[in-house]
């Protein structure tokens, strides 16, 4: 079974989709009689050493993500070239009925939907215990035709666990890696969003049994698995969800592990998803809890069928958030049907205005095989124009070697041109590098609410200044986005970059922009000075606030500093960040910034505070007392 997925450091993810379908299939005592499992092909390992590890196999299973696609069709072809007679098994979101792999000679079946019970009715159709024909949602050939069997709902009647029939035990035994779980509670999604992969299955929500959903966290707290990432829809939906989260707790405070969880949670249960996320930030279990909304335009959010929570419960769940301690992010979706420039610069205004000053995350829609959006109907209706990108993942070490895989990236629709794409992509990246990870934050903070500047127009103002001088640190990273976006446009570049000064990582462009910007980061306050100080007629006032921002952002050239201020700066931003604001008092303070734990390392730096600190403002210094 080949499930190959990227490596982030020594940390990869068991192989969970390919693992499913096998310990299912092979609950079937006429599979168990008649097959024998070999292996998992979870990483992408040189093809040749690939094929030298097979004896005469007699089938092998693909599961495809846009991740694994191209690498996975090399593989199969190479197989099939070896191994004439090995019948080649292709499934996973990428694949629809009309993916380009139909019509080549070296796969011979294609899945489509979920793969337990197909991939078991296929092997039984191997050995004549069932027919191809008579099993629904797949493709298969006969005598050179391509046919395809009826589309319809198939449900498995009991889940079966990859990690509790032992498939990943021998992994965690051989290899020296760091693991990381993916955790199902349960399947479906009762929303169809057209940007997602569950839009177009319309699919039930089915809740696995909670004796085997316990019985894996056990296993996860067993073998010392540090992350666990949830793959339901909207976890938090059901009451349950607490008491699963309780059990993983106590297993986390029994021996340390899982160290992490992390989830997509429900946007319509905010109380629950609340108490999940208090309880696991209690233990230091929380990765931040989502927000989300990736659109804040109502015409745009009705184009691709989705409601989202109403502003001003937005507004008092970053209030009740903040007050906890417990980190929040949001995520928006740049080029969906219906937005305009100035709509997506409005809802990030929006969010800003709502208090989410931490963690914004920015996505470029991204054409899924079997969304509503890849629909040619939906495509022509809403002019969506696409270009291929380079798919390289955030935050691994680019492997040169490596068969590139691609990813379709929505750069334009009726109502944003491509011109208009660029513009809403470096706004958006402006947002995220100089406020969410807070090289301008308070500054921006400060002049909305004292000055009554809009967010919006603050970053607008700070992009036309870096186009206007080009030769300073920012106007060097406009040019250089610019180019990055124009590259996409031509079907050459990619949505990450890497930088030498900061290791071998690839980054996603608004982290990029921030690790240049903190590289000069003393020359880009002093360029960016007269910019900022236009804004102000206190200039005393504005060169204290100038050094108070500097020296709140986690940075590798410092350990913390006492400084003095004639203004309590450190209880203003602490109580607009809990969306309680009173004026700035005049008041001669002395406070002390601890940032000891900061790495001097400049890539340890950019790991450990830019990586892992990414959702839940983590890049802000939180160790600050005054001295009296």
């Amino acid at each position: 079974m080949v499930q190959p997925n990227s490596q982030y450091g020594n940390s990869v993810y068991f192989p969970y989709a390919a693992g499913s379908l096998i310990a299912y299939a092979f609950t079937d005592e006429r599979i168990k009689s008649e097959y024998s499992f070999k292996s998992f092909i979870y990483k992408k390992i040189d093809i040749d050493k690939v094929l030298e590890s097979f004896e005469e196999p007699y089938a092998v299973g693909f599961s495809c993500y846009v991740w694994n696609y191209e690498y996975n069709k090399a593989l199969a072809e190479k197989i099939k070239e070896k191994f004439p007679l090995c019948k080649i098994i292709f499934g996973g979101h990428q694949v629809n009925r009309e993916s380009d792999i139909l019509k080549t000679d070296y796969v011979d079946y294609c899945l489509f939907g979920e793969g337990e019970e197909i991939f078991r009715k296929l092997l039984l159709s191997f050995i004549g215990k069932d027919k191809a024909e008579d099993i629904p949602n797949i493709m298969y050939k006969n005598d050179g035709e391509i046919i395809f069997t009826p589309k319809m709902r198939v449900d498995i009647p009991e889940r079966v666990s990859p990690y509790l029939e032992g498939y990943f035990d021998k992994l965690v035994e051989d290899e020296e890696l760091e693991f990381s779980a993916i955790f199902e509670t349960n399947r479906g999604c009762p929303n169809k969003c057209a940007f997602c992969d569950w839009g177009n299955e319309k699919a039930k929500v089915r809740l696995y049994d909670i004796e085997t959903v316990k019985a894996e966290i056990d296993w996860m707290s067993e073998k010392k698995i540090e992350y666990c990432y949830c793959a339901d829809a909207n976890f938090g939906l059901f009451e349950r969800d607490e008491d699963i989260i309780e059990y993983m707790i106590e297993k986390h405070k029994g021996n340390g592990y899982p160290k992490k969880f992390q989830a997509t949670y429900s946007k319509n249960n905010s109380d629950t998803v609340f108490r999940i996320n208090k309880r696991l930030n209690e233990v230091g279990m929380c990765k931040g809890a989502t927000l989300s909304f990736q659109s804040l335009h109502q015409n745009v959010l009705d184009n691709i069928y989705r409601k989202n929570m109403p502003l001003e419960s937005f507004h008092d769940l970053m209030s009740l958030y903040t007050e906890n301690g417990i980190g929040t992010y949001s995520e928006i979706i740049l080029g969906l049907p219906g937005e305009t420039y100035e709509s997506f610069r409005d809802g990030i205004e929006q969010l800003l205005e709502g208090g989410q000053h931490m963690s914004i995350n920015f996505f470029n829609c991204e054409l899924l095989m079997n969304s509503i959006m890849n629909d040619p109907e939906y495509m022509e209706k809403y002019e969506i124009e696409y270009a291929l990108t380079e798919q390289h993942q955030y935050h691994v070490v680019p492997n040169r070697k490596d068969i590139t895989e691609f990813s379709r990236i929505v750069v334009s629709t009726s109502t944003m041109p491509k011109e208009m794409w660029i513009k809403s992509n470096i706004f958006a990246v402006f947002v995220r590098a100089f406020h969410n990870l807070g090289l301008l934050q308070c500054l921006a903070i400060y002049l909305y609410y004292e000055k009554k500047i809009k967010y919006s127009q603050f970053y607008g103002d700070f992009i036309s200044y870096a186009q206007e001088n080009p030769d300073t640190v920012c106007g060097k990273i406009h040019l250089w986005l610019e180019e990055k976006y124009k590259e996409v446009l031509r079907n050459s570049g990619s949505l990450t970059c890497t930088d030498d000064a900061y290791g071998e990582l690839t980054w996603p462009l608004d982290e990029g922009a921030f690790l240049k910007a903190m590289k000069d980061r003393d020359l880009f306050y002093e360029e960016t000075k007269p910019f900022l100080e236009k804004y102000f007629d206190d200039i005393e006032l504005f060169e204290e606030l100038l050094i108070y921002q500097k020296n709140i952002v986690k940075n590798p050239y410092s350990k913390g500093t006492v400084l003095s201020f004639s203004y309590d700066f450190y209880s203003y931003f602490s109580k607009i960040y809990k969306n309680s604001f009173t004026p700035l008092e005049k008041k001669k303070i002395t406070i002390k910034i601890d940032s000891f734990d900061t790495p001097s390392d400049l890539p340890e730096y950019a790991k450990k505070v830019v990586w892992y600190g990414r959702k839940g403002g983590q890049n802000i210094i939180k160790k600050i007392e005054y001295i009296n």
